[in-house]
């Protein structure tokens, strides 16, 4: 039996992460929900990046569905630029870091895991070199913007 309010951490916070959060809260709303997310931008449109980079896009915060500020509103808490490192289960705890490396315990009575794919990285000589830039995160689509700029 599950105590109430009680603890949701979902880590992940891009669709599937918010989604699950924003519905948790819809149909519970004590329960007290935290989404880990692994950099500063959640519930945004990867899917987007290129049409930002073409111009159909006009500007990189338009490529949010909502903000943080939307989305803490809704009364879940946003731990950004936090990674999750382990995960026990028996405890329900996971150890989660931030940007500098500094560890901090969640509790949950739920965990939902969101956290996507990665891409692959082909064996490609040159992957690694200045201006070759995956587009598979805002970190890296904003870099690559960056980048360009100094060109």
């Amino acid at each position: 039996m599950l105590s109430n309010p009680y603890q949701l951490v979902i880590i992940g916070g891009s669709d599937a992460g918010i989604s699950a959060a924003l519905r948790a809260r819809e149909l519970a709303p004590a329960v007290e929900v935290t989404v880990v997310v692994a950099d500063a931008f959640p519930n945004y449109s990867i899917c987007g990046i290129p049409f930002y980079h073409s111009g159909e896009v006009t500007a990189w915060p338009h490529l949010a569905h909502r903000t943080g500020a939307d989305l803490e509103a809704t009364g879940m808490r946003l731990l950004l630029n936090h990674r999750a490192q382990r995960i026990d289960p028996v405890a329900h705890t996971v150890l989660v870091s931030d940007l500098d490396g500094q560890p901090r315990t969640l509790s949950y009575d739920r965990l939902i895991i969101a956290t996507g794919a990665e891409p692959v990285r082909p064996p490609i000589t040159g992957l690694d070199l200045p201006g070759v830039f995956p587009l598979h995160t805002m970190g890296s689509s904003l870099a690559l913007e960056q980048y360009l700029t100094e060109q």
